[in-house]
Formats: C-alpha cells, structure tokens, sequence
C-alpha cells in the first residue's frame, strides 16, 4: 500500500528468485514515482508492466519516460490518445461526426462520450496527462464519481427530452431537478455546458470558422 512496501516486495521477491521483471501493481497516480526509481535502484529490475485499476484489463506496459514527464508537469498525450483509440473504433467516430455537422449532436451521444471516458481510466490520471494541466491540478481532489451528478440529470430526462434538448422547458427543468436530486441552476449549468459543447464540436468541424477563431485570438507575448 505504500512506496516502501512496494521496494521491500521487489526486494524479498529477487533475493530468492532473481526475476526479469516488475509488475507494479495499484499505480493510481504518478506519486508512486519514487517507488518506480526505488525498485530499479535495489533490485536493478526494470519494470515492465503496471496495474492501475482492479480488473484484469488494467494492466499497461510501464513507459518509464511518458511517467516522468507527467512528474515534470509535461504531460502525456500519447498514452492519452492510445487509452482513446482503444474506446473508439472508426464507424462510431464517423456516425457521430454526421451528427455533430447536421448539428443532431444530443444528450443521448453526451451520455455515450462520458461513458467513453470513464472507461479510459482515472479522471485525475487523465487530466494530468494533458501537457500544462499536470501541475496545476496535482493538489485538486477529482473524484472518480464526477460525472455522477450529470448522469442522473441526464437519465431523468424523456426520450424525447433526450434527443431534442431544445424541448427543455422551465417546468421541465424543475421535473428533471426533481427527478435526479439536484438543484435547477445544475440543470441549467448542465445545459449551457451542453450547447457550449456542441457549439464547438460544430466549429471544429467547420474549417472556415475555425481559421477565423484564430485569426481573432490576442497574439501571445513575443508574437509577431
């Protein structure tokens, strides 16, 4: 459960059978980065594979450098897009591209990318892969229930509801706050976040209004 259980394992383990290398198992987060560089130290093992949630599925080939960067606050976007490539397959991406530019973007394909993520792993451990986000999400608690609160809503809500947003109503809102335990205005925030997604899902499809995005954007200090 700790770093040095971790080093004591390794160690007793190699004294009596001199193995080839380490699993390091329950790696939820990159704290346990000292007991990586410990292991290698004592036993002069390298670590080839690490366990990061409780199913058999969990288990990814270590990449001692992609850690370090995510240490260093560097993040790790390649370990980021393999997690999401092995969620998604190539007819899910284009059914829901046809979507998202016939502008059918819904709560039902909502729900669906959020299940997608869950299914990548850790939030927190996510995040941080994320070059810049690291850092400064190292002492946030994110919990891995977070969507939680976003399902219910979006499970209270009609077929119908569902599949046209736009139906959403005051006196719907209100049925909808009651039926997933939660306050309006996290309906309505909930809402505005959901057309602020589609929004830009719409715009990154569209070339045009994504050149002119940039065009607006202030030039960052040092820019020409």
């Amino acid at each position: 459960m700790t770093g040095q259980d971790a080093v004591n394992t390794a160690k007793a383990f190699n004294d009596r059978l001199d193995f080839d290398g380490v699993v390091l198992t329950k790696l939820d987060g990159d704290t346990r980065g000292g007991a990586a560089l410990s292991i290698k130290t004592v036993v002069n093992k390298p670590i080839k594979f690490v366990g990061t949630g409780e199913k058999m599925e969990a288990i990814d080939v270590f990449h001692p450098t992609r850690m370090s960067d995510r240490i260093l606050g560097m993040g790790d976007v390649v370990t980021l897009v393999e997690k999401a490539q092995e969620q998604y397959n190539e007819e899910e991406a284009r059914k829901l591209s046809k979507k998202i530019a016939q502008n059918k973007f819904d709560f039902n394909d909502f729900l669906a990318q959020l299940n997608q993520i869950k299914k990548m792993g850790n939030i927190k451990d996510l995040v941080g892969m994320i070059p810049g986000v690291g850092k400064a999400m190292k002492d946030v608690d994110i919990k891995d229930d977070a969507f939680k609160h976003i399902e219910a809503i979006i499970q209270s809500m009609t077929p119908a509801e569902r599949e046209k947003p736009e139906l959403i109503n005051g006196s719907r809102r209100a049925r909808i706050a009651k039926g997933s335990g939660q306050s309006i205005q996290e309906i309505n925030k909930l809402m505005k976040q959901f057309e602020e997604t589609r929004k830009m899902m719409r715009m990154m499809q569209d070339k045009g209004a994504m050149m002119k995005m940039m065009k607006n954007m202030p030039k960052m200090p040092g820019m020409k």
